[in-house]
């Protein structure tokens, strides 16, 4: 098993700032959505070593190619966000 994902963004280009993430599968289908206060230091989890993950999460990770994310002013604002996009996506590993 490789040691990370081959699409893992670079950390520097993941803002610091509060945000609502999307993994999102070959198909561009949502498989994911989080909330972060921080979305580099949040983000960074999902991409150490795929062994080191919890099981569902790895899944997820592996099921996903590519994640992006959009920067909102707060963190209440990252939660109304996470809120209404999973109800609009329903993305399968939000349980």
């Amino acid at each position: 098993m490789a040691d990370t994902v081959s699409w893992r963004p670079k950390a520097g280009d993941i803002p610091t700032e509060p945000g609502v993430y999307r993994f999102r599968d070959e198909a561009r289908r949502v498989l994911y959505v989080g909330k972060a206060k921080n979305l580099r230091s949040r983000l960074s989890n999902y991409f150490g070593p795929l062994t080191s993950l919890h099981e569902r999460t790895r899944r997820m990770v592996l099921s996903a190619n590519s994640v992006e994310w959009t920067v909102v002013g707060t963190e209440f604002e990252a939660l109304q966000l996470e809120f209404t996009w999973i109800k609009e996506f329903n993305p399968p590993f939000n349980v």
